[in-house]
């Protein structure tokens, strides 16, 4: 492991090569069976109600229709995430062609709204786990087989393709030193 300024980093999401192959994985990401939804931050909860009136133009009925009854998250204070159908799929899905796709993030690209996705989506397949502050973990799960050949073949590190995600939860400057530590140069904290 390996400490840069206050995060607590797994050496695997320095040294692992990832990009994402949705045309083969299909988007299992947003479709995961087995129980909650993307975990949500406290701050992105108005976000995510707001964002989803974008959304819905992206929906099919069955999430329209769930959506105009209910909240898009659950859970208690603390423990928020995105609700889902089934225990799978994210009520924000949409289908193009096999492929699922995130309708908040199509209205964000659309700039129809300024919430992106909740980070936990943004950074998948890295996890924060809170041990007295954030640990970043690399999950590795079976549907993400296709990202991590991909990223093998093409030599992409894990850090650099969840770039943007990084960034926006830890800052330019903090990207900048695991960059660094992952390329062996001085980036962490003894």
């Amino acid at each position: 492991m390996i400490l840069i300024d206050d995060l607590l980093i797994q050496e695997q999401v320095l040294t692992a090569t990832f990009a994402c192959d949705v045309r083969k994985c299909k988007g299992a990401c947003c479709t995961l069976t087995g129980g909650a939804g993307a975990p949500l931050l406290a701050d992105e909860v108005k976000p995510l109600q707001l964002a989803t009136l974008a959304a819905l133009p992206y929906l099919g009925e069955r999430s329209t229709a769930w959506l105009a009854e209910n909240e898009p998250f659950e859970g208690a204070p603390g423990e928020y995430s995105v609700s889902c159908f089934d225990d799978a799929d994210c009520v924000f899905v949409f289908y193009e062609n096999d492929v699922a796709k995130c309708a908040i993030e199509r209205a964000h690209h659309n700039g129809e709204t300024d919430f992106r996705k909740p980070l936990s989506c943004h950074l998948f397949p890295i996890r924060v786990a809170n041990f007295g502050g954030p640990y970043l973990h690399y999950e590795q799960i079976e549907e993400c087989l296709p990202g991590r050949e991909f990223g093998e073949r093409a030599g992409i590190p894990l850090i650099e393709s969840v770039r943007d995600a990084l960034v926006r939860a830890y800052g330019e400057q903090t990207y900048a030193r695991m960059l660094a530590a992952s390329r062996g140069e001085d980036g962490g904290d003894p």
